[in-house]
């Protein structure tokens, strides 16, 4: 994958996860609103609490998704985009292509797993 569509693809990816963020987080922290008028006036604090916590789950999720693709957008910016950052390989074009924030090769990422 060359350096130009991976930038796009990881930009635009970015953007996506801001987005994301920001609404997710207008949600979780709406001053005018609380839990149960969120849910409705008829929930229950067990179903506030689940949704809550389903939230802060998602907001984490997308934070992380959001650091993969700042840091491939700084490997970009230093040259070092699609080389294994464990074993120093390149990493195939199909794996870029289908997840352009990759770091890891194919059997590095599956170490790491195991880990």
């Amino acid at each position: 994958m060359d350096v130009d569509t991976a930038t796009t693809a990881l930009t635009a990816e970015r953007d996506r996860l801001l987005h994301d963020l920001a609404q997710l987080r207008g949600e979780l922290v709406d001053p005018g609103r609380d839990s149960a008028e969120r849910l409705g006036a008829g929930s229950d604090a067990a179903v506030e609490t689940l949704a809550d916590e389903l939230g802060e789950g998602m907001d984490e999720d997308l934070q992380a998704s959001l650091d993969e693709v700042d840091e491939a957008l700084r490997r970009i910016t230093d040259g070092t985009f699609g080389i294994c950052v464990d074993c120093g390989q390149p990493i195939p074009d199909k794996r870029l292509e289908a997840l352009p924030a990759s770091a890891r090769c194919m059997d590095c990422q599956s170490k790491s797993e195991r880990r």
